[in-house]
């Protein structure tokens, strides 16, 4: 009986390791966890060519030399020109200083600093010049993405205003790819980015004949061959054992079969959960609407549960948009080269402010789609920034940034928080993965976590 207990033990034991091969099966009925909570989730958005520094951080100074642990006070009550958009946000973000993406210095390697800093944001390793190749590794987002991903019909979500156009050289011999992409899959591969909503939109809810769509229906078809053979291995399992482990291995047929009747319903709510009245008709030419409608994406994507992990990029580094919907007639990167020049300096603060208008909308859009009666924006950690900070003068020291959101992952909005200079922005990284309980790992340049965050 012995030989026989221990014989059907590692038959079962077999068997619930294509089980555990399925991370997060309880979770697949939708946008829910085991414990009833939203489940986690993370997005990075991206302002490209630094701000102007005098209109959008706060003047308020805290006291005393920031230590490892950073120094931290309230939000000031007004907040600087640039940031005006997001008073009414207050209370949901905090503002991040002293940070620093030192990747995207020169470190020996001359100009290029807008493609180092896209590159380096969330990566933390030096990009190399080599001839159009890229030479990078992994950011945090698709760190991320190896272990939310697994819970979700999509990996991640990459989004922008502007294509990557990832071939070629653009700034000062650095490859294309580094301009356009934050998002990276390993050291040479950038993570694909979409700009036209209405794309979005078919490959989230509508497009099952495409490439993505087929492999998504052959994971699925692949799940319920797992889930037959355990049931049929389970079954095998069942001549002479004893009348409690009969009742143990029902148990465990009957939540088989559960999460196969999950999977029918998710395949169907791939096509049916979205009306589409919610489908964008057009690509808007101007910025706004543009990013508005990829907003309205995004929204989608988390309340449905097809991913949980993206990026958005407000537009490629060094890009040289005009903003003529804002009286905005020269390229954004020429302005902020502004040396001072009264009318220049308005035109970067101007495109600032719109920024912060967008970040805005996006805070509000997080705000109103719900799940479960709870808030998207409450169990997702939400970045805002760059990796310039002046962009006259190419600073990727304490750069802009913004984390809103969060509050179910222990994150407290609201705050001023300085850190000692050239405090790695990988440590924030590092941070949030650890809070999104992603198996520890090391993120480029990052020399730990980052504190402070829930004092």
């Amino acid at each position: 009986m012995t030989r026989t207990t221990d014989s059907t033990r590692r038959h079962f034991l077999k068997a619930s390791g294509v089980l555990m091969a399925l991370p997060f099966m309880e979770s697949l009925s939708w946008a829910t966890t085991r414990q009833g909570k939203q489940p986690p989730r993370l997005l990075y958005v991206y302002m490209p060519n630094g701000v102007h520094i005098p209109a959008w951080m706060p003047k308020t100074k805290l006291s005393g030399q920031p230590d490892n642990q950073g120094h931290h006070g309230l939000l000031p009550e007004t907040l600087p020109p640039s940031l005006k958009p997001l008073e009414e946000w207050r209370s949901s973000f905090s503002l991040l200083t002293g940070l620093t993406a030192d990747k995207a210095r020169a470190n020996g390697d001359g100009p290029g600093d807008h493609a180092r800093a896209a590159a380096a944001y969330l990566t933390g390793v030096q990009p190399k010049k080599a001839d159009g190749a890229v030479l990078l590794g992994k950011s945090a987002d698709q760190i991320a993405a190896d272990y939310l991903g697994q819970s979700s019909p999509f990996r991640s979500l990459q989004l922008g205003c502007e294509p990557a156009g990832n071939a070629g050289e653009c700034d000062s011999g650095y490859a294309c790819a580094y301009s356009g992409n934050i998002s990276w899959q390993n050291e040479t591969t950038p993570t694909t980015k979409e700009i036209d909503p209405r794309k979005v939109f078919d490959r989230l809810f509508r497009n099952n004949n495409s490439a993505a769509g087929q492999d998504r229906l052959k994971t699925f078809q692949r799940r319920k061959s797992i889930l037959d053979a355990i049931r049929n291995d389970a079954k095998t399992m069942a001549a002479g054992l004893t009348a409690e482990d009969r009742h143990k291995l029902e148990e465990y047929l009957t939540g088989i079969r559960e999460l196969e009747r999950r999977l029918q319903l998710e395949e169907t709510k791939i096509e049916t959960s979205v009306a589409d009245d919610q489908r964008p008709t057009k690509l808007p030419k101007d910025f706004k609407n543009h990013i508005k409608l990829l907003i309205d994406m995004l929204a989608l994507a988390f309340q449905t549960d097809m991913t949980r992990v993206a990026t958005l990029m407000f537009g490629n580094e060094g890009s040289n948009r005009r903003y003529l919907e804002i009286g905005v007639p020269g390229g954004h990167h020429s302005a902020t080269h502004h040396k001072g020049e009264t009318n220049l300096i308005k035109q970067v603060c101007s495109i600032n402010t719109l920024h912060s208008k967008a970040f805005g909308y996006l805070l509000n859009k997080f705000s109103e789609t719900h799940v479960d009666g709870q808030p998207i924006l409450n169990s997702t950690a939400v970045i805002y920034g760059s990796g310039i900070a002046d962009g006259n003068r190419h600073d990727h020291h304490a750069l802009p940034i913004l984390l809103a959101g969060g509050q179910d992952l222990g994150i407290k909005p609201g705050q001023l928080r300085e850190y000692k200079k050239n405090t790695p922005i990988g440590n924030l990284h590092q941070e949030l993965l650890r809070r999104l309980q992603v198996p520890a790992t090391q993120l480029g340049d990052a020399t730990g976590f980052l504190p402070g965050l829930d004092s």
